[in-house]
């Protein structure tokens, strides 16, 4: 396996100009990555990568990549990336991208967010721009230097009927950025607006200010209960405003104006006519930065256990782990059987035998149900094996029996290869995520209610470990000596919980979508890079997992797993390291129609079982950032889902297939101020298995069952990308809030395919594409 894993390494990693991932000391002319291109000493020339490009020096020429440019600095040189451009010291040059960064700009941005700490001689142009200086110049809707004065605007009026808007005030100027609600009224249909403003202002005394601006608002009309795509408008609108301040903070404001608006689509106009608006302001203070005093790691420090004493290991019980697995079948199946009365649980003798002479199918379940359920009941399997003392590589095959006892033993229904690779798989990764959870939560030198809650908690994540613990008598057994706790220290853990507010696109509408609230947790555990050799899997591993409340969506519809399996180091110096590894990948996507919108799917993606190399190069300290991280994963896929625009039969509205992913993340951490995240990901499945060649008219008819129909969906290829910024800005010690934003894009192929009449038909393709923002209040714990 090794000479496997070392021939892997020199294939991808070599000190080459060119390479799947390329690593060289020095660019002399021109570097070329497939996927990635590192420099460790900067130079000069040119660097291309399909998807990111680091250097930890200078770097003087061009980079080009799909994804991430990132330097130490760049002398006469230009960034072009579709996403992130990072320079951490002088940028002299241009950053052409969507969102750019640099310490101090000698040159030009050209983005939708631009972010510059000092601009000495420096054009930003963009939507946004931001530094934090006040010289240099910016071309841009909204422009934020140190002496903007942002008010956060509440108010209502005759135009959209309920506004939230934030105004940036420098010397004379101002711009707004907002949205509102029913601008057609308070009838049966909904309408929203997005707007920008920009005007003049004019101080007449400490208190008081009259203003004017022009303003364009983006308007959307539907039905409530209507799938027909939105109504789209635009208003023109010129406003003269009047504000008063009553205190430091708050203030007051009313306006009059005028609006016109028309159609996009033919040339007519729906009104014109006044408005008239009053409100509320807040003012955020200037000096809101200054009362940040400390960053997590300070308040990390403190959790911190100086004692290293740990539990002896637990002896291995193959045979009682067999007997374990046993039981959670046996359990499962009567309980299906005689609770809930299930048909698939009615076994017989001759049910039996059909499973063993029939062979094995693909089923034809809920994509919940076999890309979420079956991976966490193989997690039961594998802890049970966990447990007793096995080792990783040691239970997995105990996932694999008991997935196969299941589906040969458990059901009338026909046993189902994607059910065996979705448990086995899936199980290894979920089982192995819980058990090392649940163990950074047990502390056995505590005793009385502190203590009822850790072995609850521990528990439910790992319920397995529970029983034992509670049977064993360890759940309240107090220690002096080889007690039970985490070593944080020795093994690090960043955990993090967000609790806010979500909105869900319906058709990719920006008002036409579903609000609820949601907790999202993010953690990760252990050390990404290190400098030394890891063969123990999981012993760094990083996990997601969003839960949301009503609004007719799945109750999970994210969970993100990423465990290493094996590594070893390829870069070890000052000012970068990196490693090369094979990591395990679980992923999980899953949403459903929007309630009273249309009936399309917004998303449904699945890497139940996936493996393949990655790098992971880590910059401790690059100018402003504390930490730079870039990590670049590509895993074959076993087993995955998507979303079918044909194929529906029983509980099934997806295809299932095999093929690759390519994942990148690239992650800046700015001290104490935040940290940006940014993940993009692009899945690529064939389903091979179609029904181009069978006889349907038998399944129509009803004459034979459907579960024996045996396809993984329609014969088709799909390629999925999931693009997730994620920002991170600091309030107070471990409190901070998140702004986020994930786009989906679907496009599939379908060689053969079923139409609603049944007619077989050949080659369409079908593209989709929706997105999501989140806000929230994160706490790190």
């Amino acid at each position: 396996m090794f000479l496997m894993l070392g021939f892997c390494t020199a294939i991808m990693a070599q000190r080459s100009p060119v390479g799947i991932v390329s690593v060289q000391d020095s660019v002399k002319s021109v570097q070329l990555g497939v996927i990635s291109s590192v420099s460790v000493d900067g130079g000069h020339g040119v660097q291309l990568s399909g998807l990111s490009n680091t250097s930890a020096h200078q770097f003087n020429g061009v980079q080009l990549s799909t994804i991430s440019n990132i330097t130490t600095g760049m002398d006469k040189g230009v960034q072009l990336s579709g996403i992130l451009n990072v320079s951490s010291a002088m940028q002299r040059g241009v950053q052409i991208g969507a969102i750019n960064y640099a310490d101090s700009l000698n040159g030009a941005q050209v983005g939708l967010f631009n972010i510059a700490r000092k601009r000495p001689k420096g054009w930003q142009v963009g939507l946004i721009n931001l530094s934090y200086d006040s010289i240099g110049h910016k071309v841009g809707l909204v422009n934020i230097n140190p002496s903007t004065t942002v008010d956060y605007m509440l108010y209502g009026g005759s135009s959209t009927k309920v506004n939230l808007a934030a105004r940036y005030r420098n010397k004379s100027t101002y711009s707004i950025i907002g949205v509102g609600t029913h601008f057609m009224g308070l009838d049966s249909k909904f309408s929203g607006a997005v707007f920008y403003r920009l005007g003049q202002y004019v101080q007449l005394s400490p208190k008081w200010s009259l203003s004017g601006d022009i303003g364009y608002y983006h308007v959307e009309t539907f039905s409530k209960h209507n799938s027909e795509k939105p109504e789209r408008l635009y208003s023109l609108q010129a406003r003269i405003n009047a504000d008063y301040q009553f205190s430091k903070k708050f203030g007051a404001f009313a306006s009059v104006g005028w609006g016109l608006t028309r159609y996009y689509d033919r040339n007519e106009t729906y009104r014109n006519r006044p408005l008239v608006e009053i409100g509320l302001t807040y003012r955020q203070p200037r000096n809101q930065h200054d009362s940040w005093k400390r960053a997590w790691e300070d308040k990390r420090s403190k959790l911190i256990f100086a004692d290293s004493t740990m539990a002896l290991p637990t002896p291995k019980h193959p045979w009682r782990a067999l007997a374990e697995v046993t039981a959670v079948n046996v359990g499962v199946q009567l309980f299906d059987r005689w609770v809930l009365n299930s048909d698939f649980a009615q076994t017989t003798l001759r049910s039996l035998k059909r499973n063993f002479t029939d062979g094995m199918v693909w089923d034809n379940d809920f994509f919940i149900t076999n890309m979420f359920a079956h991976p966490y009941h193989g997690n039961l399997y594998f802890n049970a094996a966990r447990t007793n003392g096995l080792t990783f590589w040691e239970s997995a095959p105990y996932a694999l029996l008991g997935s196969a006892m299941w589906e040969f033993l458990g059901e009338t229904e026909p046993p189902a290869i994607n059910d065996i690779i979705a448990t086995t798989c899936g199980g290894m990764a979920i089982g192995e995520m819980t058990h090392r959870l649940s163990l950074t939560i047990l502390d056995d030198r505590t005793f009385g209610f502190p203590r009822f809650l850790r072995e609850a908690a521990a528990a439910i994540i790992n319920p397995i470990q529970g029983i034992h613990r509670i049977v064993s008598g360890d759940a309240w057994h107090v220690k002096s000596r080889n007690y039970r706790y985490h070593d944080f220290h020795e093994t690090p853990l960043d955990v993090s919980f967000s609790v806010g507010w979500r909105y869900l696109a319906d058709d990719g509408a920006l008002f036409r979508g579903v609000h609820a609230p949601y907790v999202n947790m993010t953690m990760t555990y252990g050390t990404a890079v290190d400098g030394e050799k890891h063969t123990t899997p999981y012993d760094f591993f990083d996990l997601e997992a969003n839960t949301a409340f009503g609004g007719g969506q799945p109750a999970v519809n994210t969970l993100n797993i990423v465990g290493r399996l094996w590594s070893t180091p390829i870069l070890d110096k000052k000012d970068m390291a990196g490693e090369f590894g094979i990591y395990q990948h679980f992923n999980y996507y899953d949403a459903k129609p929007i309630e009273d919108g249309s009936d399309l799917t917004p998303y449904r993606i699945s890497e139940a079982a996936g493996f393949g190399p990655g790098f992971i190069f880590s910059l401790p300290q690059m100018g402003a950032l504390s930490k730079m991280e870039q990590r670049v994963f590509v895993s074959g896929i076993l087993l995955g889902g998507t979303k079918s625009d044909y194929f529906n039969v029983i509980e099934r509205d997806y295809n299932m297939g095999s093929g690759f992913s390519v994942k990148a993340r690239t992650q800046l951490d700015f001290g104490k101020f935040g940290r940006l995240i940014l993940n993009a990901k692009y899945f690529r499945l064939w389903t091979w298995k179609g029904y181009e060649d069978k006889d349907l008219q038998p399944y129509v008819d009803g004459t034979a069952d459907l579960h024996y129909l045996n396809v993984q969906g329609d014969n088709s290829n799909a390629a999925l990308f999931v693009i997730n910024p994620v920002i991170e800005m600091h309030l107070a010690r471990q409190w901070s809030i998140t702004l986020s934003g994930s786009f989906y894009g679907r496009r599939t192929h379908y060689n053969y395919y079923y139409d609603k009449d049944l007619i077989l038909r050949q080659n369409s393709t079908v593209r989709a594409r929706t997105f999501e923002t989140k806000i929230g209040l994160t706490c790190r714990l």
